[in-house]
């Protein structure tokens, strides 16, 4: 799962970069740790669920957490950049399938803001990084470089054939994976040096800024990347037509929301896995000398 958030204090400089001067969050350093970027988890839980209004069926809960309680964020062995929640889950019905995973990223608990956009996704409508959706989830982490998050069961995928019958599981994981700082910045077209240099000259002195993230993930246990090829397609169609509206810039809410695959979010249906995320990023650099 990639986290993302908005970088608010570079909007004096108008630049369009990083999604809507947005950044990737990464656990990581920048070299002689002069930029650091660290999240700290403040809360994680499953969506709200009734049985008689819900449109969507759970099949399975994850148990809920915070910094002092609960399942943690644990670093996944041997996997860069890799980490995993556990805990108690509790598996309702039979859960089996070609089943694919959705992460829905904000840099805002504002719900008329629209979610960050997906980039780099492939045609066939899965991959990329932002909020996007990831099919093949069967696959491991290592073998799909492109996967970037996955159910495991004792540490290893769950088997699409198989599935997971009803019950409490304590060795059930959702793990997830975030690329590091240096691609992140080269695939907007940024070095180290002049992220740094924007964020320096804006700080006024304070080298520490704490921002939220908040993070949707959802869980189909059936191919949806139907829906999100016809999605690429009307959205291309749209963004051709309207010459003023830039190559990253987020598509007007009403626009965004009708689209085959985000209906299916905003209506909350279909899927069978609902988790949200709440952190805190802290950025910190190196006074300018």
């Amino acid at each position: 799962m990639l986290f993302v958030f908005k970088f608010a204090l570079l909007d004096n400089y108008n630049v369009f970069c990083l999604f809507r001067c947005s950044i990737i969050l990464v656990f990581t350093k920048f070299d002689n740790d002069e930029f650091e970027l660290n999240l700290q988890l403040i809360k994680h839980q499953p969506c709200a669920f009734r049985q008689d209004k819900s449109k969507w069926e759970r099949k399975v809960e994850f148990e809920g957490g915070n910094e002092k309680e609960g399942p943690k964020l644990i670093p996944r062995p041997n996997e860069t950049n890799c980490y995993s929640i556990g805990g108690k889950v509790t598996v309702y019905s039979e859960f089996k399938g070609e089943f694919s995973i959705y992460l829905e990223l904000r840099s805002s608990a504002n719900k008329k803001q629209v979610p960050e956009q997906c980039n780099n996704r492939r045609e066939d409508g899965c991959g990329g990084f932002g909020s996007c959706l990831y099919c093949d989830a069967c696959q491991t982490l290592e073998t799909n470089k492109e996967l970037k998050a996955q159910l495991l069961l004792d540490g290893k995928p769950i088997s699409c054939g198989e599935g997971v019958k009803p019950g409490i599981y304590e060795n059930m994981e959702l793990a997830f994976c975030l690329p590091n700082a240096d691609e992140m910045l080269k695939s907007q077209g940024l070095t180290k040096e002049t992220f740094k240099s924007l964020i320096q000259s804006e700080d006024g002195g304070n080298n520490v800024h704490s921002l939220g993230v908040f993070a949707t993930i959802y869980v189909f246990d059936r191919d949806v990347r139907k829906l999100m090829q016809t999605q690429q397609k009307v959205e291309n169609v749209y963004r051709k037509s309207k010459k003023s509206l830039f190559k990253d810039e987020p598509l007007p809410p009403d626009v965004y929301w009708s689209l085959p695959f985000n209906s299916l979010i905003k209506e909350q249906r279909a899927f069978v896995v609902c988790h949200k995320i709440f952190g805190n990023v802290q950025i910190r650099t190196q006074p300018i000398s």
